[in-house]
């Protein structure tokens, strides 16, 4: 634990520039995998990219075989998720992802994963919840789930990753990124979410298109364009927030979100 608290003072101390060249090392080096069978979607290849960015920046390349572990983790997020909202999932399929981790380096910070979700899932809001209900679910959910590839990404554990994504001005904004894309699948979900009576941004009682509109400023605020340390994690953070934007107009003109 001692070794895993130094070796996060030591990226806190070393200077922090995700700036081009980490971000373009990043891009180049990940790009491939938005025409490969996995991760499986953009979002998660564009977080498997600002994760290695933001090791690059660090000075830190992300090897292969924990870049395996991290596509493997969000694979078995998406299984969770399956589960826990009742869609329908291969379990055999699911089986061998988890039992992938059974010998794993990485086995203790993902039982804690799974243990930790389970927790939330289980407590998770009812049918039609307030927004400020929604909003501590769903971030303890993305910060959890953030925390686990952050500790795969750095071999440490899951605490350890999870006060850094609290206190650390590269991963503040990388989960502010991932609430923004939450809003956006949940805004694009809502038809089977009120079908089924999942809580969401969308499905909230007080939810409506102001409401809405106000969460991703919350998230995406603020967010300066100038030359600084996270210049491309903001360009990132407002192309989020535009296609936030973007999908909830859309869903307002098909009816399904109140103006």
């Amino acid at each position: 634990m001692e070794k895993t608290m130094a070796r996060s003072a030591a990226f806190q101390a070393k200077p922090i520039w995700l700036g081009i060249p980490a971000a373009a090392a990043a891009f180049f080096g990940n790009a491939h995998l938005f025409f490969a069978r996995q991760p499986g979607t953009p979002l998660r290849v564009l977080s498997l990219m600002a994760i290695s960015a933001a090791l690059e920046a660090r000075g830190i390349a992300l090897d292969a075989a924990r870049k395996r572990a991290i596509i493997d983790t969000m694979e078995l997020g998406a299984y969770l998720n399956d589960r826990f909202d009742g869609d329908p999932h291969n379990p055999a399929d699911f089986r061998h992802c988890i039992s992938s981790f059974s010998r794993s380096f990485h086995r203790d910070c993902i039982c804690s994963y799974i243990k930790r979700l389970r927790h939330l899932e289980r407590s998770r809001p009812g049918r039609r919840p307030a927004a400020s209900d929604v909003r501590i679910y769903r971030e303890n959910v993305n910060r959890v789930s953030l925390a686990t590839l952050w500790a795969i990404a750095t071999q440490g554990p899951i605490d350890v990753a999870e006060h850094e994504i609290r206190t650390d001005a590269d991963l503040r904004i990388l989960f502010r990124i991932v609430m923004i894309a939450q809003i956006i699948d949940d805004v694009l979900d809502i038809r089977k979410d009120c079908k089924r009576g999942l809580p969401s941004f969308a499905t909230a009682d007080d939810s409506n298109s102001p409401a809405l509109i106000a969460a991703v400023k919350s998230y995406s605020h603020p967010a300066p364009l100038g030359l600084h340390p996270q210049f491309c994690l903001h360009i990132l953070l407002r192309t989020a927030a535009r296609g936030a934007r973007a999908a909830i107009s859309c869903r307002r003109a098909s009816g399904w979100i109140a103006g």
